[in-house]
């Protein structure tokens, strides 16, 4: 077999397909990436260590830390560096390296059992239309009695302001701000019928009748000091969603002067604009009712998710435009189940460009995605390490795979899941590349392990993983066992593990699942909302657009009802009577 190197652009030869052969890299692919990515020796260095390691310097050099304070000059790295980013200066007058020191793992997560939410779909008594932040109170008040210590959410990035809304939580306009369409907003109609999202209509109404509270609220001194707090990253966000209200949600479609942050007309715009000011002032919002929300059960453990990437038109390209192959996507090569490859829409990091900003999209991406939660699950953790990049206007057969600065990301990953007190996850299904989970373990990131996917039952996978029987991306155990979605190979993965008889109700089949994966050692072990209803739609069918209305099911039950269900019942009581000492 081939050995998989790369070039000085990190450009992959080639890549082990999941038909067992070997397929080289695309010389035209090679050279167009080449030119996107520029020259790989531009950027300044960057250098990751674990706080506590010492290594030798190839120059004498001055080491300037995080907080402006200097020392040396120093021969070694000294084992007492305290964690942050620091610069390395050699006294040679060679180039400053980029010096990250990070925590030789992210902190533990709990050993817990919960449940896998997506926040959209929630529906209680007081919504609205859509599932919300007094929802996910709601939810978080039924997990904590349950015995849950775990409530993962679907990702609350910000789509555009523009109609149409997007459906997709994992195609977000920025992933540094929250969604204002699941803000609670007082005196709206309860609406909690109907088993579709209409994210149009709710966010007509929710516009309205937010700026109208804007108006009329006396906003007091805590929101300016929120803001202040915030800085840049708010007010750039901020101004982005009110030019899209007046010129479209494709920043490259704007008037000239305000196709770039840094440009005088932006500044000028921001001054007193009062859409400026109310799109802060709903994230501002966001803030106090997600805090709100989770003082509703201190003890139940908050997990965020972090999607791979955003819209190109969006807020987050806007503003990271100068570090970023606009034009390329991400995607994945062909495989058994998409002999065409996969294009996901979404631009990719240039790594030479985010190397030349200290990384400082990436920080800034993570700590945000952290803000709030106790836990974070990384979506196609594997894009650390490589991404397969799609040339513009071609196929995903096409593509290439680009390395990544994995050591320096996956340490800014440990330090800032440090500084926020929270645990990681990683989303590692599908093609891995060597080396990847051995990383991750030894950094505290937990993987990931789903029922459809494992020759062993959930008895017998490891403890340092995420568990669960599916994902928003794949069927129900309800949908497989009745046939209704899935395959053969599914159906029968039921039959093994659970030794059902045919013509077994989906409850009884699903409530032998939760059974094994209650039983299971993984530290977390989550079951789908969808799985506890025995619904038999699941969130997202890859692919598919027209067929299938896609991230806009509601849940069959509603969160009051829950305990009225005897599945419900029947299933946390598995996992509170499998709780280990």
């Amino acid at each position: 077999m081939l050995r998989n190197v790369t070039d000085a652009w990190g450009i992959s030869d080639g890549y082990h397909g999941t038909d067992g052969q070997w397929h080289e890299t695309p010389p035209e692919t090679r050279r167009a990436l080449r030119a996107v990515l520029g020259d790989p020796d531009a950027a300044p260095p960057a250098w990751c260590v674990s706080a506590g390691d010492t290594a030798r310097l190839w120059s004498p050099c001055v080491i300037r830390l995080e907080d402006g304070t200097e020392t040396g000059p120093l021969e070694s790295i000294p084992d007492n560096l305290p964690i942050g980013y620091h610069d390395l200066v050699p006294l040679n007058g060679g180039p400053v390296t980029f010096l990250v020191v990070a925590p030789r793992r992210a902190p533990d997560a709990p050993d817990a059992w919960g449940v896998a939410a997506q926040l959209y779909s929630l529906r209680s008594g007081g919504s609205q239309g859509i599932g919300d932040l007094g929802d996910l109170g709601a939810l978080l008040r039924w997990a904590a009695p349950a015995g849950a210590g775990a409530v993962l959410l679907s990702p609350l990035h910000a789509p555009s302001p523009v109609l149409p809304q997007q459906d997709s939580p994992y195609y977000p306009s920025s992933r540094l701000w929250w969604n204002p369409l699941h803000l609670r907003v007082p005196g709206l109609p309860e609406d909690a019928s109907g088993s579709l999202i209409d994210r149009n209509h709710v966010w007509r109404m929710k516009r309205s009748a937010l700026q109208s509270w804007f108006i009329s609220s006396a906003v007091g001194d805590s929101w300016g000091r929120w803001v202040e707090a915030q800085g840049e990253p708010l007010r750039l966000y901020s101004v982005w969603c009110a030019l899209a209200e007046r010129y479209g949600n494709n920043w490259r479609e704007w008037p000239e002067e305000f196709r770039r942050p840094d440009s005088p007309a932006v500044t000028d715009f921001d001054r007193e604009d009062f859409d400026v000011q109310f799109h802060s002032w709903c994230q501002w919002l966001v803030s106090r009712q997600l805090t709100g929300a989770k003082r509703s059960a201190p003890d139940v453990h908050l997990i965020g998710d972090l999607a791979v990437g955003f819209d190109a038109s969006g807020a987050d390209a806007w503003r990271y435009q100068d570090q970023l192959a606009l034009d390329w996507r991400v995607g994945a090569p062909p495989d058994m189940f998409t002999p065409d490859g996969q294009d996901w829409g979404l631009p990719p990091f240039n790594p030479i460009a985010l190397r030349s900003q200290r990384f400082q999209p990436f920080v800034e991406t993570v700590r945000a995605a952290l803000r709030g939660f106790a836990g974070l699950r990384i979506d196609h953790v594997m894009g650390l390490f490589r991404l397969w990049w799609v040339p513009p206007g071609a196929s995903p057969r096409d593509g290439a795979y680009v390395q990544q600065p994995s050591d320096v990301l996956v340490g800014i990953l440990r330090l800032e899941a440090h500084r926020a007190g929270a645990f990681l996850a990683g989303e590692d299904l599908g093609t891995v590349g060597e080396g990847v989970r051995d990383t991750l373990q030894a950094s505290g990131i937990l993987g990931t392990k789903v029922a459809w996917f494992e020759q062993d039952p959930p008895t017998r996978w490891p403890r340092q993983c995420l568990a669960t029987l599916t994902t928003h991306d794949l069927p129900t155990v309800a949908a497989v066992w009745q046939g209704r979605d899935g395959d053969r190979a599914m159906a029968d993965r039921l039959t093994s593990l659970t030794h059902a008889p045919a013509g077994s109700l989906a409850e009884d089949v699903v409530l032998s699942m939760h059974h094994l994966l209650a039983r299971s050692p993984a530290l977390l072990r989550l079951a789908t909302l969808e799985d506890l209803c025995a619904s038999v739609e699941r969130p997202n069918v890859p692919g598919t657009v027209v067929e299938h209305p896609n991230w806009c099911r509601r849940l069959p039950v509603r969160i009051e009802d829950l305990d009225r269900r005897p599945l419900v019942r029947a299933s946390t009581q598995a996992f509170r009577e499998a709780r280990r000492d």
